[in-house]
């Protein structure tokens, strides 16, 4: 049986992503038990490839194809949120303090992670909100969208 590959350009996941290929296996099984199946026994006809559930299949990847897109860039998106909270409070800290040591790096490094995690899940209606606009103007770019998912 031949494997349906969602079309990357549309998508904007590579078809040899390795949770791409676990999804397709995991898909190509269930599908093939669950639908293809079942079409099968009722109609007492020969297991032949079937197009309506080749279509199936296909239409079911290319969702999860997209949901995969969509949490990667919801993460690269909310880490680089998490990177500028970060970064910025580091600048006021070293414009006021002038010079940072190691250790007081170190220090500094983990208290800025642990704040810009708590004010990420403080602010997450308007984190998610702010995501979902950048991925809307994201998908009419299509070309920075996937420099964004093969290169980040």
């Amino acid at each position: 049986m031949e494997q349906s590959k969602p079309d990357t350009s549309e998508t904007g996941v590579d078809a040899k992503d390795e949770l791409i290929q676990s999804l397709r296996e995991e898909l190509e099984t269930v599908i093939t038990q669950e639908w293809c199946d079942a079409v099968y026994t009722r109609a007492n006809a020969p297991k032949d490839p079937d197009p309506e559930c080749n279509t199936r299949k296909q239409t079911v990847m290319q969702v999860l194809a997209r949901s995969v897109r969509t949490q990667r860039l919801y993460f690269i998106i909310r880490s680089t949120i998490m990177s500028l909270i970060s970064a910025l409070i580091t600048l006021i800290v070293v414009l006021y303090l002038g010079t940072l040591n190691v250790t007081q790096a170190v220090l500094l490094g983990i208290i800025l992670f642990i704040f810009a995690l708590v004010a990420s899940r403080l602010f997450d209606k308007q984190i998610i909100q702010t995501i979902k606009k950048i991925i809307h103007q994201l998908n009419k770019h299509k070309k920075l969208r996937n420099f964004i998912l093969n290169q980040l």
